[in-house]
């Protein structure tokens, strides 16, 4: 009872109610602030950056002057600057998140009105729900400002704005954050500091809504709501597309995001969340597509059958691809060298900068991005059972099958995944004893040791599928176990790049102690290795600046240039399969089958039969060999063949009761 009292004198009491209202009326100045001095010591002041300071700044003094004002005058701000605000603070919202993700200035007025009616419908839900403006101004700038931020970074370090199914990846996300610098600028900066200063304009004049009886509220409530999310579903729509000119092409999500503005773009990217089924799909469409395809018979014995050991190498690419560059050493000279009993050429992916999991996904089943939503992770959206892979493939020839991450489980959910594709055994970051460390991750060469470790655990035949760790972005931080040691000529200075052209030369030393190995063993074995992904902006923009060269937005060939990396396919035996040169990435796992000598499933020949015609398709495009020309992933449906894919895809994942599963599994 006492410390009670004693709290209650204390609240009562005029001196400490005073420190609390100054606290109060200070706290967004004070935060700015902060966080201006966290941006000038990260990056400082860049040129051009001078007018954000000066309005970070004013929003700080107008933000005291505003508490200061209710605390000396004791009174409310006068009703029609109240409503003014209330009427102001979406559209400034509206400014705000598209300033930070890009230029506001390339969408065109009916895109903008689009937005603004979105934004407006929202905060007048939350204003009606609630019954008071403070709610709808603030929750609104909360959450819209807070997505455009993690957009923006979402965009910094992949390349690509922020997806609604990204949401479910957020776990995965917080575990790689740490590795890439979370920088303010003074763009940043002024913009979290007018967001605050926004919530504290919707706080300080907030109107009470006084709508009378319950079942006015009620029926104001359920109109407000229908509004609300009736433009959420328009935005859905083809309708909305045609009346409002909007941009609705996928396969190039930043100029998507440019033109129709954060929050159109991201709401009406919910209607991909589910995949629409392929023109003219029906059970028995698929059923005449698999007629001219046979699966071969599972083996008697697996005796002959080689060890199948596939490695794929985070961020591993070539940039070359990109432009011309010359550096002090050379970043793959034992790849390079490799010619007897080797295939190699350029891999065509559906990922730039991360999404590793896609790449796992296209080579592990055999199907292809191309006819799924841009930016979606199928692990989390659309894996939900167990279904046939390569992996289970391996399990049905009496293989051991074999998965090793030098990572944590849980990312993209590769502990529940790696079961349903057919595993028998997985080894994660705990996995690996006393790895040798470069930066923070567990080597390339660690992953080799486990690798081998494995093969001489193994009872028979060995599928083995690692998926790398060691060159993970980012590439900023300095490392005492690490020193990078590869420069770009014309780019000495810059750490980042000398870091990812050092880690490639890493990459290299671990494959060739990898083919050092397995050139001395007996048993026939196939190794493979390829690139999930280039690298991000921070990487490839440096290069190509250097180079002169400018990736152009509508032109598909140099943009393409951005989703090569390599592949090589070794044997320790003699071999004379033609190399089949560039391909994507879902056609690889058939073409080491047939290199191994593997029987095949149905599914398998009838992808290499269409690799003849369309050697590469991935999430953007695809080359149609007999013009040579590649067009945009849109076009697929002109084509056939590419048709008949997307159908048998859509049967796989989302029609399971009328799969022909015969067609994707070896016959027993």
């Amino acid at each position: 009872m006492k410390i009670k009292s004693l709290a209650n004198k204390i609240a009562q009491n005029k001196a400490f109610r005073t420190v609390l209202s100054v606290l109060g009326v200070s706290f967004v100045a004070l935060t700015t602030e902060i966080l201006f001095a966290i941006g000038y010591y990260q990056v400082g002041v860049a040129k051009g950056e001078e007018a954000f300071v000066i309005i970070l700044h004013a929003a700080a003094v107008l933000s005291v002057a505003l508490g200061l004002y209710r605390i000396v005058f004791r009174k409310k701000v006068n009703i029609v600057l109240r409503w003014i605000a209330a009427a102001v603070i979406p559209a400034a919202v509206f400014l705000l998140v598209e300033f930070i993700t890009h230029d506001p200035t390339k969408m065109t007025p009916r895109v903008v009105f689009l937005n603004l009616a979105v934004i407006y419908l929202t905060a007048i839900f939350l204003s009606i729900l609630t019954r008071r403006t403070a709610a709808g101004g603030a929750i609104v700038t909360v959450v819209v400002i807070t997505f455009g931020m993690i957009s923006y970074y979402t965009k910094s370090f992949r390349g690509a704005p922020l997806f609604p199914w990204d949401i479910a990846s957020a776990g995965t996300a917080a575990g790689v954050i740490s590795h890439y610098p979370i920088n303010f600028g003074m763009k940043v900066v002024c913009i979290i500091s007018l967001a605050l200063f926004l919530v504290e304009i919707a706080l300080c004049c907030n109107i009470k809504l006084n709508l009378g009886k319950w079942f006015v509220r009620l029926i104001a409530t359920v109109l407000s709501f229908a509004a609300f999310s009736g433009s959420v579903l328009y935005l859905q729509t083809d309708h909305a597309i045609d009346t409002f000119n909007l941009y609705p092409y996928l396969f190039t999500p930043n100029v998507l995001y440019d033109k129709n503005g954060f929050t159109v773009s991201f709401l009406m990217n919910l209607r991909y969340i589910t995949v629409e089924k392929p023109s003219g799909y029906s059970a028995r469409y698929v059923r005449s597509l698999t007629s001219g395809f046979e699966s071969d018979r599972v083996p008697a014995e697996n005796g002959d059958l080689p060890n199948v050991i596939v490695v794929m190498n985070e961020t591993l690419s070539d940039m070359t691809t990109v432009c011309d560059y010359e550096t002090t050493e050379d970043c793959f000279p034992f790849i390079s060298s490799l010619e007897e009993n080797t295939t190699k050429g350029n891999l065509h992916v559906s990922v730039v900068g991360g999404n590793t999991p896609n790449s796992e996904f296209e080579f592990l089943t055999g199907l292809s991005m191309a006819f799924l939503p841009q930016g979606s992770i199928p692990y989390q959206q659309f894996l939900k059972d167990k279904i046939p892979s390569l992996v289970t493939q391996f399990d049905d020839m009496g293989y051991r099958t074999v998965t090793m991450h030098p990572y944590y489980k849980k990312g993209w959910k590769r502990n529940e995944i790696y079961p349903l594709l057919g595993f028998d055994e997985s080894f994660f970051i705990e996995d690996f004893r006393n790895p040798r460390l470069i930066r923070g991750y567990i080597s390339d060469e660690s992953v080799v040791d486990k690798i081998i470790e494995t093969y001489e655990d193994a009872d028979g035949p060995l599928f083995a599928f690692a998926v790398t760790m060691q060159n993970h972005g980012g590439y900023w931080d300095e490392f005492s176990n690490f020193s990078p040691y590869v420069k770009v000529k014309g780019l000495e200075n810059d750490s980042v790049v000398s870091t990812y052209m050092t880690l490639m030369r890493e990459s290299d030393k671990a494959f060739e102690k990898l083919i050092d190995y397995f050139s001395d063993v007996d048993e026939p074995t196939v190794i493979v290795m390829f690139g999930d992904h280039q690298p991000g902006d921070a990487v490839a923009e440096p290069l190509m600046e250097a180079a002169g060269v400018e990736l152009a937005n509508y032109s598909m060939k140099s943009t393409e240039a951005r989703y090569i990396t390599p592949y090589i396919i070794w044997t320790n035996y003699e071999t004379d399969n033609e190399n089949p040169g560039a391909m994507s990435l879902n056609y690889l796992s058939a073409y080491v089958t047939e290199v191994a000598g593997l029987p095949q499933t149905a599914a398998q020949k009838y992808l290499l039969d269409l690799m003849e015609n369309f050697p590469t398709l991935n999430s953007r495009c695809f080359t149609d060999r007999e013009s040579g020309k590649v067009y945009p992933i849109s076009d697929y449906e002109k084509y056939g063949k590419l048709l008949e894919y997307s159908s048998l895809q859509y049967s796989f994942l989302f029609d399971r009761k009328n799969c022909p599963y015969g067609f994707w599994t070896l016959e027993k």
